[in-house]
């Protein structure tokens, strides 16, 4: 019984997790916002590759 409530009461593993979610929303956000910067740039070659093939 002694060991069942020594582990309910360590709380070593709760920092863990809490730290393994910030990472994972840290990498979302990243992911996310890097994505949709790709998608901008990729915007802006294909109109500048548009203006020079008219030419």
């Amino acid at each position: 019984m002694r060991r069942w409530k020594k582990l309910l009461d360590d709380d070593r593993g709760v920092s863990t997790v809490e730290y393994a979610l910030l990472l994972t929303m840290i990498i979302l956000v990243s992911v996310a916002t890097l994505g949709g910067f790709g998608v901008g740039v990729n915007n802006i070659y294909n109109i500048i590759d548009g203006s020079l093939s008219d030419r």
